[in-house]
């Protein structure tokens, strides 16, 4: 018995390497569905960008604009550890709360930008919504 476990074990850990390596050699080559799914998460991981500015690190920010825009982030965490660890409101009431929150210091990111980053920003956003509902559709159950 001891020895079939051991045998399933192995087989498993097997199976396991060989996906991961197929999923990085699809990577490399750029085709396949898993592939592009790990070319994806890399893409997805890239807009995370340079110390937490997320898609505004595609903008060519000045130091000037990094910093602040990372101070109201940071003023944004805070805010919202807060009403995370606040237990005398309702998740709905939490919810709210951070919304406006997200939105208010969103407007408060883009004032830091100039014309043509608040432009740039606006089609990095519609692309994000795009490749989010894309992936919705595809992770739709069949039949809906």
């Amino acid at each position: 018995m001891k020895k079939i476990l051991i045998l399933t074990a192995v087989l498993m850990l097997f199976g396991c390497a060989r996906v991961l390596l197929a999923a990085e050699q699809g990577a490399g080559k750029g085709s396949g569905a898993v592939g592009e799914k790990v070319k994806q998460w890399k893409e997805m991981r890239k807009g995370q960008g340079e110390m937490g500015l997320g898609l505004y690190s595609r903008l060519d920010l000045t130091d000037e604009q990094k910093a602040k825009i990372q101070e109201i982030q940071k003023s944004r965490h805070e805010q919202i550890s807060a009403i995370k660890q606040d237990e005398t409101l309702s998740k709905e009431q939490k919810r709210e709360k951070i919304k406006a929150i997200m939105e208010s210091t969103q407007k408060q990111m883009d004032e830091v930008l100039s014309p043509e980053q608040k432009k740039k920003i606006e089609e990095l956003r519609a692309e994000m919504l795009e490749r989010w509902k894309k992936r919705q559709q595809e992770n739709k159950p069949a039949g809906n």
